[in-house]
């Protein structure tokens, strides 16, 4: 009985670091996804849009590099809905 026990943490043991490791790459290509998606948004975006999503961007790239990658990108998500939003332009 104790055997089986062994062979059932070893096997736990041995699946968690790949599952770990899955989702780190899934991390990495979500970010470099989201700062893909960043780039052709702000290609059509207003340079009052870039400025205000710029912090945000910024701060995203650098939560990912720390491998903070769904803090990062919550942060990128952020600022594409920024410059995904139609400039607010004063009503005359």
């Amino acid at each position: 009985m104790k055997i089986r026990h062994i062979l059932i943490a070893s096997a736990a043991l041995a699946v968690a670091p790949a599952a770990l490791a899955q989702e780190e790459v899934q991390g990495t290509q979500d970010c470099a996804a989201l700062q893909a998606q960043y780039d052709q948004v702000a290609a059509a975006a207003s340079a009052e849009q870039l400025s205000q999503a710029k912090a945000s961007r910024d701060e995203g790239e650098k939560l990912c590099a720390e491998g903070k990658t769904e803090e990062g990108a919550a942060k990128l998500k952020e600022a594409i809905s920024q410059i995904s939003q139609p400039s607010q332009q004063p009503s005359s």
